[in-house]
């Protein structure tokens, strides 16, 4: 199967999915929910890595390590 790219989905392509699913055994629709979940995992992924790289290069992170090591220095007097 050839995936399209979604400028050539065709016009019905909500309803054609709906048919199919409504079609599908109880396993295929669960394969299909694992799928969708997997694709949103890695558009999140993508979106924290971007946000990271870019507080990253903004240098936010510089001072984490002596930040951790203050909290920890804090937490064995205590």
């Amino acid at each position: 199967m050839v995936m399209k790219s979604f400028d050539q989905a065709p016009a019905n392509l909500r309803a054609q999915m709906v048919e199919r699913i409504a079609e599908m055994s109880d396993r295929e629709v669960a394969d299909l929910y694992e799928l969708w979940l997997l694709k949103e995992k890695l558009e999140v992924r993508s979106k924290i890595s971007n946000q990271a790289e870019q507080e990253k290069s903004m240098g936010v992170w510089e001072k984490l390590p002596e930040l951790v090591r203050a909290y920890r220095s804090r937490q064995k007097n205590v």
